[in-house]
Parts: C-alpha cells; structure tokens; sequence
C-alpha cells in the first residue's frame, strides 16, 4: 500500500471536505481517504501508484482549490 499526504488550499466547510473526499474517492486505486479541514490536507491509501499530476489536476479542477503538495508518507 502507498500512503499520501495531500496539501489543499481553499477548502474553508465541510462540503469542501466533501467535495475532496468525493474528488479522492473516484480513483480506482484509492483505497481510503480521510481529509482534514483544520490542517487543510488529506490522506490517501492506494493499492498502487497514481501520479501525483493527475491527483492534483483531479482536485484542483473540482472547485477552488489548489495542491500546495503532495508527499509519500509511512505509517
């Protein structure tokens, strides 16, 4: 499993919570997703490697946002 950090800009409610979460969800290999609307993130569990440009293309055309980063994480 490949484990992401996701930096979001612009999400300020919870449908923006939503709306990435719903965003994250609709790749195949995504596996889990918890998005933090106080430290403007998200979390994603794949079952194998997407790359990032299409995460952050996918996310940044679903509204107003914008992916400040997107790192691997270990956990």
């Amino acid at each position: 499993m490949i484990k992401k950090l996701i930096e979001i800009e612009g999400m300020h409610c919870e449908h923006c919570q939503k709306k990435v979460e719903d965003t994250l969800c609709s790749i195949p290999e995504v596996e889990e997703v918890s998005v933090n609307l106080d430290k403007k993130n998200a979390k994603i569990t794949l079952n194998e490697e997407v790359d990032d440009i299409l995460i952050a293309d996918l996310i940044n055309n679903a509204g107003h946002y914008k992916v400040k980063n997107i790192t691997e994480i270990a956990e």
